[in-house]
């Protein structure tokens, strides 16, 4: 579906109208309300529209290195354009211990304090500002230039005619080996990003402090980043390997969670857990 609207409304419109619901998004979820209801609602309509512009953003990766790039360049280019969005996830979880001191029960601050309440609360609207800040920064580079194409198509599917809208729409969803590629990337993909936005959480009660959780998700992402730029590199090097290739991430991936999630249960496994 995502692609269908990049080949309707093109590259440049597209990134275009989904960094201004991120602007918007983040705009709204600033606004100066002291009643806390309306507040709430604001918030939730600014996660609202960022989520609206969340599947364009993530799925920009494959359609502009198809665009831009020759066919021994693409897996290095979608791995970069894809991998560098993480890096955004693994500074939040540096900005956020950094920043904001520690509500959980893991923090050395006294929690009851209305003045500890009052400091969290202006370390958050710091938090928001700033990235209202950046992602407006992002729009105006946006605007400016980000051109649609390159002059000369790089490959032959860079030039090749598009389908319309509604064509491309039905015959992806009678393709069944689409559905299930989708899904493979989908499950696994919605899976972790919702588990490592609340690690700090997930850790409080094993007795993990915000800022530790934060280290241990920033270097997670940018190690997996990493190892994956490197991989991407070495898919384009050596055709014909990509499928084993992400056999391999999944089947290492999933190794790694599972005993991530044994180890936390210190009470059923018994397993060490040390910082």
């Amino acid at each position: 579906f995502i692609k269908c609207v990049f080949f309707l409304l093109g590259l440049r419109v597209t990134v275009l109208l989904t960094s201004s619901l991120m602007v918007l998004g983040a705009g709204l979820r600033c606004v100066p309300v002291s009643d806390l209801e309306i507040r709430k609602k604001l918030i939730h309509g600014g996660q609202l529209l960022n989520g609206l512009a969340g599947p364009t953003v993530m799925n920009a990766a494959p359609f502009l290195s198809t665009t831009w790039f020759s066919p021994d360049e693409r897996a290095t280019a979608t791995a970069i354009a894809s991998l560098l969005n993480y890096l955004g996830a693994a500074g939040a979880f540096l900005v956020g211990p950094l920043v904001v001191p520690s509500p959980n029960g893991t923090s050395h601050l006294p929690l009851l304090s209305q003045s500890n309440t009052e400091h969290i609360k202006d370390r958050i609207e710091a938090v928001l500002y700033a990235e209202f800040g950046m992602v407006s920064l992002i729009f105006s580079a946006a605007l400016a230039y980000f051109p649609s194409r390159p002059p000369f198509p790089p490959s032959v599917a860079a030039a090749s005619q598009r389908l319309s809208y509604r064509r491309s729409f039905c015959r992806l969803l009678s393709n069944f080996r689409f559905l299930m590629i989708a899904l493979a990337y989908a499950i696994p993909l919605g899976v972790f990003s919702g588990w490592s936005g609340v690690l700090d959480l997930i850790l409080t009660p094993v007795h993990v402090s915000q800022v530790d959780a934060g280290w241990i998700g920033f270097w997670s992402i940018v190690g997996g980043c990493v190892v994956g730029i490197a991989m991407a590199r070495f898919a384009d090097f050596i055709r014909g390997m990509l499928k084993f290739i992400l056999l391999l991430l999944l089947s290492g991936a999933t190794l790694a969670s599972t005993w991530f999630t044994l180890t936390c249960l210190t009470t059923v496994t018994h397993l060490p857990l040390t910082t």
